[in-house]
């Protein structure tokens, strides 16, 4: 067997994958309708707070969470955003929107791209618009 380098003792060996972490990389700040910046100053601090709940878990954890995160892959034909994101760059990536749990009762979401654990964060949709749910039984 070969002998490790001094770099290769220090790296840490991890079992799980590491928790997700979030980029403004591909922010679209040009849409004021899916832009943070037009919440209500409660409702961005509320979001702040649960993105950082949200930043300690791994994707699997997240996907696992699906009753409370709905952190699921878009599928652009069922959204108004039919083209997906303004930047391609981000189209390179997987499309994934999550829930804000507790946010304007709960419609909010987050929608961004996803590669290497790094949630690329486009649009906060506080009203569930880009990807809209209908009541089944009503």
């Amino acid at each position: 067997m070969g002998k490790k380098s001094k770099r290769e003792n220090r790296i840490p060996k991890t079992e799980s994958p590491p928790p997700i972490t979030f980029s403004f990389r591909f922010y679209d700040d040009s849409s004021l309708k899916f832009c943070i910046s037009e919440w209500k100053k409660e409702k961005i601090a509320l979001s702040i707070q649960k993105l950082k709940q949200i930043n300690d878990k791994t994707c699997p954890e997240l996907i696992k969470g699906n009753e409370t995160f709905h952190f699921h892959p878009v599928n652009w034909e069922k959204t108004v955003k039919k083209t997906g994101f303004p930047d391609a760059r981000a189209n390179r990536l997987d499309p994934f929107q999550f829930a804000l749990p507790g946010v304007n009762s709960g419609k909010a979401r987050v929608y961004g791209a996803l590669g290497n654990n790094i949630f690329h964060i486009i649009w906060f949709d506080l009203n569930h618009e880009i990807w809209p749910s209908f009541k089944k039984y009503t």
